[in-house]
Order: structure tokens, then C-alpha cells, then sequence
């Protein structure tokens, strides 16, 4: 090694160093995981702002013996987190694949029994959790102690409604998610997943919807961005904050910074998203080629990532709408650069809703949309528009709103 590239590593190592989050001060947060078995690295705080386990936190680990519980991975992961001020992200109360090995030898009453216990044991101890991946991937990995919990009942996954129910009760802070692979670059995965969701909603037991955003699922199965686009969009539509829960992506430097430059930017300025959690960025990551930091030093595609995410944060789209209160403005509308007019309703009302052009005529709508909080967004594409005024129209049986907005680039 030259001199040269000697001072150069230690240059980029101390640079590195100095860095905060690259979210920092951002609306949303950019998290990690801690690796399954490894302590916080010392570097996490340089790049990510919000926490999840990555195995520890799953019941097969956390609970090896029948009411002997192994809280050590868990605890350093949270207490880093608290230590932080960054959010934590519990992953997960219930996924097939790694459950207890000993829930099968038990009755169906001891089962249950056991799964409540499970919550509540956590919720004893991690009461400041933020967030709660519920449930993870019902659709390929239902578990086998399913039945006890409820089994598919009347709604064709009543042990989910169960397990939200139950995580409730105990967890009343936090907000529960549900989390599943492959549904945003599968369309028929994405609409079945929809409706798990609606389930849940209809109920008030979910408070958001993690999609994983795994390479395994975007760029193996060569998912184009039109195809993310529409099932994220899909998924978004029934009004719930979004958080893309276990992105990676892989390849060699040129191939991951690519895709992250082709993916990245429609899920984080989705209006539905409220945070993005990657799934590694160095060391033994279970794909190895979605590293990072690759020798200690960062790759060209998490370089980008910070610059990518300052960019946004210092240049934030000026909306027509400059007031906050939403007495005074019932709809308001905004627009952003990636071709999607937002529309903002504070009445919880269902709406037909119409964007029309100067000649007054229908350019997009959506019919008979329930907002269903205190405000939702509903996304029109907006590329194929030229600039100027128009009018957007929400109806329902109570009101009749208009707002107009000047659509430019």
C-alpha cells in the first residue's frame, strides 16, 4: 500500500467519523439493524437514526426454552436506541420461521396462553418500544400454532386479528405494524396483503404497513420501477403511514448504485412513508453482496445516499398552500417533483375526488375514497401534465370543496 492510499483510508475513515445521521433533522427517520449477535457498531450513529434487532427480537431466540427468556441481544439494541433518542423497532412477535421449537409439543390452550405471555413479557420490559412488527410475512409463513390463536375464523385470518388484539392490550404506545416480503414488486402479493391490512384497519388495530424492499425480491426478480410504483401505491391507498422495513440492495458498486438511485427515491419520497429501515450496511450481512461499508470504507451507493437525502432535506417543494391549520383549510393540496399531486382532506368523510383542467375537464380522479384519519393523501401522477392552474374537487354527501394550485417543474 502507497502513502498515498494509506492517508487516504485514514482521511475517509476520520471523515466518516464526523458524520451524523444522514436523516438527521429530516420528517423521517433512516434506520438499521444491529447485526444477530454483534453489539452496536460504533459507527451506527454516523449513518442510521432508528433501531431494530435483527434476530434477537424474533420468539424462537428470545425465548429458547419455555419460559426462559434471553433478553441480552434485545436489551443492548433498545438501551442503544433510548441512549440515542432514535426510535426502536421491535421485530417481531410472530413469524413462523423462527419460532419457539417447543410451541408444537404444547395443547391448544397452552399455546395461546404462551403467545400472550410472549407479549406480555416484552411489553413489561420494553415499554418505550415505538414501533411493533406485529405479525411478519402471514402470507408464506402462517404459523403452525395458528389455529390456537384463532386460526382463518370469520375474516380468513382471525389469528392475526388475535395477535394485533392482544398486542394492543399490552403495547398501547407503540404502533403496530404488519410486515411482509414481496409485496412491493408482485402485484397479486400486494392485493392480498391489501386486504389483510383493511381487516386490521376496519378494526383500528394497525397503525402501519411494512413492506421489506428486499434485493431477493426487487432486483432478482428484475421488478421494474412502474411495477413498485403501482403495488406501493396500492398498499399506500388505504390511508396508513408506510415503512419500507428491510431494504437491501445488491450487486457490484456500479449495479447497487444503479438501483438505488433508480428505487430509492420513489420509496422515500412517497408520501406514505414515515421512515425506511435498511437491513444491514457492513459486516456479515446475510446478503453479502448489499454491503455498505466493504473494508471499512463506504461504497459509492451509501455515499450517494447521504447526498441523495441532504438534497431533499435543503430542498424541500413549496407548496401553494402556506398555512398549517387544518379548521382553516380542509383540503389543501401540494405537488412534488416526482409527478404525483397530494391532496389533503381533514374531514373524515368519504369523497369522490377530481383534478380538472383550465377547459374543465377531468384529467384524474378517485371515487368514493374514505378518509378515514385526520388527513390522507391520495397520489395522481402528474408527469404527462403541462404547467398552470387547476382545480381540484372533493364531493361527499356532506361537502363540497374546491382548492385551486398551480401545477410547475
Amino acid at each position: 500500500m502507497s502513502a498515498f492510499q494509506f492517508f487516504f483510508i485514514i482521511y475517509a475513515l476520520l471523515s466518516q467519523a464526523t458524520s451524523g445521521p444522514i436523516a438527521e433533522g429530516d420528517t423521517k427517520f433512516l434506520g438499521n439493524i444491529i447485526l444477530s449477535g454483534e453489539s452496536p457498531p460504533s459507527n451506527f450513529a454516523n449513518y442510521w437514526n432508528q433501531v431494530t434487532c435483527e434476530n434477537e427480537g424474533k420468539w424462537g431466540n428470545a425465548e429458547l426454552s419455555r419460559d426462559q427468556f434471553s433478553w441480552g441481544g434485545i436489551d443492548a439494541a433498545y438501551n442503544y436506541a433510548k441512549n440515542k433518542g432514535f426510535p426502536f423497532k421491535h421485530h417481531c412477535f410472530f413469524w413462523d420461521l423462527q419460532k419457539p421449537n417447543w410451541m408444537g409439543g404444547l395443547s391448544a390452550a397452552d399455546q395461546k396462553a404462551e403467545a400472550e405471555e410472549w407479549i406480555m413479557a416484552y411489553a413489561n420490559r420494553y415499554p418505550q418500544t415505538e414501533y411493533i412488527d406485529v405479525v411478519n410475512e402471514p402470507r408464506d409463513h402462517t404459523p403452525t400454532y395458528s389455529n390456537a390463536l384463532g386460526g382463518k375464523g370469520e375474516t380468513g385470518w382471525d389469528w392475526i386479528v388475535w395477535a394485533f388484539e392482544t398486542a394492543r392490550k399490552y403495547c398501547p404506545k407503540a404502533k403496530l405494524l404488519i410486515n411482509e416480503h414481496n409485496v412491493e414488486a408482485n402485484m397479486t402479493n400486494a392485493l392480498l396483503f391489501r386486504n389483510i391490512i383493511v381487516i386490521l384497519h376496519e378494526r383500528k388495530l394497525v397503525d402501519g404497513v411494512g413492506i421489506q424492499c428486499h434485493a431477493a425480491d426487487i432486483q432478482r426478480n428484475n421488478a421494474s420501477l412502474d411495477t413498485i410504483k403501482r403495488c406501493i401505491d396500492t398498499l399506500a391507498s388505504v390511508g396508513l403511514p408506510m415503512y419500507p422495513s428491510e431494504l437491501d440492495l445488491e450487486g457490484d458498486d456500479q449495479q447497487q448504485l444503479a438501483d438505488y438511485k433508480r428505487i430509492f427515491p420513489y420509496i422515500w419520497e412517497h408520501p406514505g412513508t414515515k421512515g425506511v429501515t435498511l437491513w444491514g450496511y457492513q459486516g456479515n450481512m446475510w446478503t453479502t453482496n448489499a454491503v455498505l461499508i466493504k473494508n471499512g470504507v463506504e461504497r459509492p451507493a451509501l455515499k450517494w445516499l447521504r447526498t441523495y437525502v441532504d438534497s431533499i432535506k435543503n430542498n424541500k417543494i413549496t407548496h401553494t398552500n402556506k398555512k398549517s391549520s387544518t379548521e382553516t383549510n380542509p383540503i389543501m393540496v401540494n405537488y412534488s417533483r416526482l409527478g404525483r399531486i397530494e391532496v389533503h382532506l381533514s374531514s373524515m368523510q368519504e369523497y369522490a375526488v377530481r383534478i380538472i383542467d383550465p377547459r374543465g375537464r377531468i384529467i384524474a380522479s378517485q371515487m368514493n375514497h374514505l378518509f378515514t384519519r385526520e388527513t390522507h393523501t391520495i397520489v395522481f401522477p402528474t408527469l404527462s401534465l403541462c404547467p398552470g392552474l387547476y382545480i381540484v374537487n372533493a364531493k361527499s354527501r356532506q361537502l363540497c370543496l374546491t382548492k385551486k394550485f398551480i401545477l410547475g417543474f
